[in-house]
């Protein structure tokens, strides 16, 4: 790309040299609409060309602190020229047989910048500034792409969670009062570890959509009748379970 574009301004430089301009107002259109579009790629090519051969290859922080460096670049390129962005944005053209032709340019010397392509008979005060301001603004959204970029190789995707094959199929005040009741244990952590957190690791392998824990244990203690009511039911059942098997065995 940097190649074609500085063959295209060649090219276009020998037919303004050749063949010149009918009038003032050709030669505005030409270094204001013409002339800018190879020149903003040879800019914004020229810009990712050197990024590239200049990022560090490893160290993350390097890595940040160059891309940083290139952001306060732009930056400070678009703070230098806002009266520029502000002419360009609101539509003006008062000033452009100062910014986009050749007879006022020893009036406004042209920005020293680097030498992407120079050559006093073909440049004016400002073509070179418009077609930078639209190469950075293609190269800042270059570096936003390999700040992305290099954040998502930085940072190590969390491996998915298998999802447990067992669903709890009781209320959540059942599974609240269970959990307390270990908990009051000590059957986790050595009683260790915060109720809150039992009951969403556990409500999550058990495919429990979370609720609000410590409110339903508040409803638990202000029943009227019992009041763990999950244990007497659940205690009864294994006894009934027990004493059914019991009665199996025995009739063999």
């Amino acid at each position: 790309m940097i190649v074609l574009c500085t063959k295209t301004l060649n090219s276009l430089k020998h037919l303004v040299s050749t063949k010149g301009f009918e009038n003032r107002a050709a030669e505005i259109r030409f270094f204001k609409e013409v002339k800018v579009i190879p020149m903003q790629y040879l800019i914004y090519y020229t810009e990712v060309r050197s990024c590239e051969l200049r990022f560090p290859k490893i160290g993350v922080e390097e890595q940040r602190n160059f891309l940083e460096k290139q952001v306060d670049k732009v930056n400070r390129f678009f703070g230098k020229h806002t009266e520029f962005l502000i002419y360009l944005d609101q539509g003006y053209e008062h000033f452009d047989k100062h910014y986009f032709t050749r007879m006022h340019l020893n009036d406004a010397p042209m920005v020293k910048s680097y030498p992407y392509y120079k050559d006093f008979a073909f440049n004016t005060s400002h073509d070179e500034v418009l077609a930078r301001i639209r190469a950075f603004d293609l190269f800042a959204n270059y570096l936003k792409s390999k700040k992305q970029e290099m954040e998502k190789v930085a940072t190590p995707v969390a491996p998915e969670k298998k999802k447990s094959k067992i669903y709890w199929t009781g209320s959540y005040s059942a599974l609240v009062e269970m959990l307390y009741g270990c908990d009051a244990m000590s059957y986790f952590n050595d009683g260790n570890m915060n109720i809150g957190k039992i009951i969403e690791e556990i409500g999550d392998f058990l495919n429990v959509e979370r609720g609000n824990s410590s409110r339903t244990f508040n409803e638990l203690k202000n029943r009227k009748h019992s009041r763990i009511k999950f244990f007497e039911e659940t205690g009864q059942k294994l006894l009934e379970k027990m004493d059914k098997e019991d009665g199996q065995h025995s009739n063999l």
